[in-house]
């Protein structure tokens, strides 16, 4: 249980063991990585960004229960129905009051009890989303994707929460571009919009931290705008020229 920024949003999951069982890790690469659920905190409840994988299902309620106060409401949203991303609902549901799950996509949200919640959001575009009584986020839609997926910015804080990109941090080991393994299609695309994408919306905001989905987090305004450059000069560098 880490924290991510001055106490509004704080990293819980645990970590796996990164290699070729794993399907977005680089040929070669033996390490551990982070798979990362986010929690922030609002005046009368929270809001988890997405429940992590089964492996750390007993960590993360643990976890929880740290953080909430008994009763505390709680709303769930998914950045994709993947399976790293849902698979915790029902053992969430059973131990604390979620209130409703949010998600897009075509994909019913997986033995809910909470009401579902489905947000539509066009690519390349963004909607501000009362999510829970007193926070609001940002749910943006971005160009760089498999399923349909939202990422979470939280204006309060300048969190940006950002599901299966930026997933190259905390380690030597992986390269920017390295971290697109599973974004394999950009080689036969024409990216230089998805690239753009990328840099406004980072000119849009004031991303003060950047958490992905799995691997390390990145965290201060210059560290940001640095990744966010990288990324989608590796993502222009792997279109089609």
């Amino acid at each position: 249980m880490r924290g991510l920024l001055s106490g509004r949003i704080h990293r819980v999951g645990g970590d796996i063991e990164l290699d070729e069982r794993v399907s977005w890790c680089p040929p070669g690469v033996r390490r551990t990585q982070a798979v990362n659920s986010y929690l922030l905190r609002g005046p009368s409840g929270s809001v988890l960004v997405d429940t992590g994988i089964r492996l750390h299902q007993e960590e993360i309620i643990e976890q929880l229960d740290r953080l909430l106060s008994p009763g505390e409401p709680l709303s769930i949203v998914l950045t994709r129905t993947e399976m790293e991303c849902c698979l915790n609902i029902p053992a969430i549901e059973e131990h604390f009051a979620v209130g409703s799950v949010w998600y897009t996509g075509g994909i019913t949200v997986p033995r809910s009890k909470a009401e579902s919640k489905r947000i539509a959001v066009d690519p390349g575009t963004s909607r501000r989303v009362e999510v829970l009584d007193g926070v609001v986020v940002e749910l943006i839609s971005p160009l760089l994707r498999l399923l349909p997926t939202l990422w979470v910015f939280d204006p309060e804080s300048g969190g940006l929460l950002t599901s299966d990109a930026f997933t190259h941090g905390g380690s030597a080991e992986l390269e920017t571009r390295e971290g697109l393994r599973k974004f394999r299609w950009l080689t036969g695309a024409d990216t230089g919009p998805i690239a753009r994408n990328i840099r406004d919306i980072f000119r849009d905001r004031e991303v003060r931290a950047v958490g992905p989905g799995y691997g390390a987090p990145f965290v201060g305004a210059d560290v940001c705008l640095e990744q966010a450059s990288e990324l989608a000069w590796a993502i222009e560098e792997m279109g089609i020229q």
